[in-house]
């Protein structure tokens, strides 16, 4: 760690805000905080927010907090989920921009976030999304991990309202890690998301909800090809170990939310349509029994459906034949 902590001043107000949730993560945390506070660009606050987690991981932050004042905790009093706690952590930064990591990533060099501030500085984006690189192991060869599959960008890009909307559904760019975001846009975000929406337990396909909703508060967006995070795939995430029927709702939750912010007008909800079908496949290829909760949260969703004149009576009868 190249950081000086008799050199840094407490007060010194941050540039980069880093947020990260933290639940039962013992054995990677270490490790994606020691990526952050081996950055070049030390004006950097890490807030960990403690998801009220059963193993080590409180005591391993609390004690490395001890020795990085740019470190800070935020415990909640029961597990609220992933999108709660992210949240809450973006409302605490006080820095310009804002990162966002899951407890098992890991910035790629030591460079990675100066380079990112300049051009935000330079350039004034209100996003700037980068390539992330997965694997299976912290320890496996650089040529056995993968291009994440949910970033298919290869060439430099621009987007600009009104295009920027609907991007992260279009260009299947869903995820909030691999994005430095203004604060203030973040904030935006969260407000449109709405406390309801915003405290609601959620694990799974959160990163959809919120990027939907920054893609909505914000005007520009910039992607720049080139490698800056490394996102563990690991058996112990929450695509593995959630019940299937709380990754049911996480996708009943989004697409609820999508009609909402969608507009009217056919091509628009069209997005809301085709997703319809992914969750009907999900459901399929999961053999998913309904709970009750999702039951009522589908059957109160469908009425929205057929009541909204801007959907046609096509994709209406297609959709009232698969479910």
């Amino acid at each position: 760690m190249n950081f000086n902590r008799k050199l840094y001043i407490k007060n010194t107000i941050p540039k980069i805000s880093v947020v990260i949730p933290v639940f039962n993560c013992e054995d990677s945390i270490k490790l994606s905080i020691a990526s952050i506070q081996n950055q070049r660009l030390e004006e950097i606050e890490i807030i960990l927010v403690n998801d009220f987690s059963r193993d080590n991981s409180r005591s391993i932050i609390e004690s490395m907090q001890k020795e990085d004042p740019r470190i800070v905790i935020i415990n909640n009093n029961k597990n609220k989920g992933t999108l709660y706690s992210r949240n809450v952590g973006a409302i605490y930064a006080s820095g310009k921009y804002i990162l966002c990591l899951d407890n098992d990533d890991m910035f790629l060099n030591d460079n990675l976030i100066l380079k990112l501030y300049n051009i935000e500085e330079k350039y004034d984006y209100d996003i700037i999304g980068f390539k992330i690189i997965n694997g299976n192991s912290y320890i496996e060869s650089i040529f056995k991990m993968y291009d994440d599959p949910f970033i298919i960008q290869k060439d430099d890009k621009i987007v600009f309202q009104p295009n920027l909307k609907f991007l992260s559904i279009t260009n299947n760019d869903c995820h909030i890690w691999g994005k430095l975001i203004k604060n203030v846009i973040y904030k935006d975000a969260i407000y449109l998301l709405g406390s309801k929406r915003g405290t609601t337990y959620l694990c799974n396909a959160e990163d959809d909800v919120i990027v939907l909703m920054l893609f909505n508060a914000a005007n520009s967006f910039r992607f720049i090809p080139f490698y800056g995070l490394f996102h563990l795939i690991s058996k112990k995430t929450a695509a593995y170990t959630l019940p299937k029927n709380h990754i049911l709702f996480s996708k009943l939750f989004f697409l609820d939310l999508l009609f909402d912010f969608t507009g009217n007008n056919p091509k628009e909800k069209k997005y809301v349509i085709d997703n319809m079908i992914l969750i009907k496949n999900l459901i399929s290829s999961k053999n998913i029994t309904f709970n009750k909760r999702n039951k009522k949260y589908l059957k109160k969703f469908l009425k929205k459906v057929f009541k909204c004149p801007h959907i046609s009576k096509k994709d209406k009868k297609y959709i009232k034949s698969i479910f």
